[in-house]
């Protein structure tokens, strides 16, 4: 109803789990990487719990996407089943043929599958959403299935999917056998803060918002009381707020909006809404109180609550904070701050119409830089916006902006950015201080570059030679969510992001390791050699930065020519 209004191709706000909205917060990206794995590492039984409204059906089939293509699953959403109940929807969902009706013939035909699967080198999962629904008789044929093993793999990876009652009813005396056989725990975490900010943008963006967000960040300050973060609420309270404005005409949603939203949905002091411009029809506004939505998914970067100190200028790179949540934990970890790129001491004076002037050109080539990713939004806009008191702009922060990251990599070599391959914002010592280059090109030995004033340098090599650049501004798409320095900050889920990318590279056999032992070490320098890094086994900054590149594929930019 209000997605004309808004300039919106679809409602972006609704129950379905449609995969353009997938929302990879920090604890959604690092769950679906453990479950990848133990997939991966045939851990056997693993449980997702989360409460209400989370994610946890959405993530269930995000999961399922993710699989690599010679993995046979099936999805049970019906948990009301008995045990041979459970055992027939199994062979369906897998396409196998029923042999009987019994639960001893449906088993039978299950073994010879998972048998033959695994003589092949297949792997086949079973995800069960409700889990906590489930009868003690059909968990425990869980657990039977579970034994289904030969003496060097599991036949069978299981995903137990449920609210909190199910770690509950696991605890029970006679589920103990079950819940001892549990290789890999998750628990699924509402949203933060800056996660639910980030969360609007996305499916707002995601359904088609091309201009600014309609929300201020009171509103969505609101929004985040009242949910605290669960999807499901937001989605509600975000498709209430929008209905309400599109019936009083307000291109803005504020506070007040989000109020009435909130008034409306849960039949607190209902209150009339007046049109500011003019009025829609009484039906509009009675629509308003009375539709309801749910919940999806997505990754963006987008901080509201910015710390004027929290992120970098291209001038002077800070320390870059990674915010990882494992299980119901999150921990901080703080990565060193690069060195600056211009000494105080050493770095002349420059004046302020040659600062004023830098800090064009480098708001003008890192725009450009952005839009080398596809980003058509108004890039010189964002400038204005995230720019630091020294005029430069806060590169971190726009970068995060537009859903990437941004990785400072202090002398770099032309060698190494040809390895790493994507395009950058290079900085160099001129005569009046800074000056900034796009790394456009890269064709054999020849090197493109943009110029301060915009202008094509196609001996790029040659001027890159004469005045080595003191640093590189590299934006990436971090789909895997890795820190900048994988290496300074090996977790179990770091390891097993890694781990996994490698394997689905051809780098790493199953099963996969869980900690940074040779054999990673080993897949790692196979990878640098096929890139043209040096080979120390050692996942740093660089190395990431060109897996990112193979990983985003197609689907990024790069200075290279031929296969990425």
């Amino acid at each position: 109803m209000y997605e004309r209004f808004f300039s919106l191709d679809a409602s972006p706000f609704v129950l379905t789990p449609d995969p353009r909205f997938l929302f990879r917060s920090r604890g959604h990206h690092d769950i679906l990487t453990s479950l990848l794995y133990g997939i991966a590492s045939q851990k056997g039984i693993m449980a997702l719990i989360g409460d209400v409204g989370t994610g946890k059906t959405t993530l269930c089939r995000a999961l399922l996407q993710e699989l690599p293509k010679d993995v046979q699953s099936a999805l049970i959403l019906n948990p009301h089943l008995s045990d041979t109940e459970l055992l027939g929807a199994i062979l369906d969902d897998l396409g196998l043929e029923r042999r009987g009706a019994t639960r001893a013939e449906l088993m039978l035909v299950l073994v010879e599958h998972l048998l033959a699967a695994g003589a092949a080198g297949r792997t086949v999962v079973v995800i069960l959403d409700e889990a906590q629904q489930m009868s003690i008789e059909a968990l425990e044929q869980i657990r039977i299935l579970s034994n289904l093993e030969t003496p060097s793999r599991k036949l069978l990876q299981i995903v137990l999917a449920g609210q909190s009652e199910l770690a509950d009813r696991l605890r029970r005396r006679e589920l103990r056998q079950l819940d001892q056989r549990i290789g890999i725990r998750c628990r699924l975490q509402p949203l933060s803060r800056n996660e639910t900010f980030r969360y609007i943008e996305h499916r707002l963006r995601a359904a088609g918002l091309a201009g600014s967000m309609p929300f201020t960040r009171a509103a969505i300050a609101r929004i985040y009381s009242r949910s605290r973060g669960t999807p499901r609420v937001v989605n509600l309270v975000c498709d209430r707020a929008l209905l309400a404005a599109y019936s009083t005409g307000a291109r803005v949603i504020d506070d007040r909006l989000v109020r009435l939203a909130i008034r409306n949905l849960w039949g607190r002091n209902p209150v009339t809404l007046r049109a500011r411009v003019w009025r829609r029809p009484v039906a509009v506004a009675a629509a308003a109180v009375g539709i309801t939505v749910g919940v999806g998914a997505g990754t963006v970067h987008w901080r509201y609550a910015r710390n004027p100190t929290s992120h970098a200028s291209l001038g002077v790179p800070a320390a870059t904070a990674d915010v990882r949540a494992t299980g119901s934990e999150t921990t901080v970890s703080i990565a060193p701050a690069p060195p600056p790129i211009v000494s105080a001491t050493a770095d002349p004076v420059m004046s302020s119409p040659a600062r004023s002037e830098a800090a064009s050109s480098a708001a003008s080539l890192l725009g450009e830089l952005i839009r080398l990713w596809g980003i058509p939004d108004d890039v010189t806009t964002a400038m204005a916006t995230w720019s630091r008191s020294n005029g430069l702009p806060d590169v971190v922060a726009v970068a995060e902006r537009y859903q990437l990251s941004a990785t400072y990599l202090p002398q770099p070599s032309l060698a190494e950015l040809r390895a790493i391959g994507l395009p950058g914002l290079l900085v160099l010592r001129g005569t009046g201080g800074e000056q900034f280059y796009l790394l456009r090109r890269a064709q054999g030995d020849a090197i493109t570059l943009l110029g301060p004033a915009g202008e094509e340098i196609r001996d790029g090599a040659e001027r890159l030679g004469a005045t080595p650049p003191m640093g590189v501004w590299i934006l990436w798409r971090n789909v895997d969510q890795l820190p900048a320095d994988p290496l300074r900050e090996a977790t179990p889920t770091v390891i097993a992001t890694v781990a996994l990318r490698l394997y689905k590279l051809g780098y790493l056999t199953e099963p996969l390791p869980t900690t940074y032992e040779p054999r990673l070490g080993r897949a790692v320098r196979g990878f640098q050699r096929a890139v043209g890094l040096p080979e120390d086994g050692l996942l740093g900054p660089r190395t990431t930065l060109a897996l990112a590149r193979v990983v985003a594929g197609r689907f990024g930019p790069t200075i290279l020519d031929g296969p990425r």
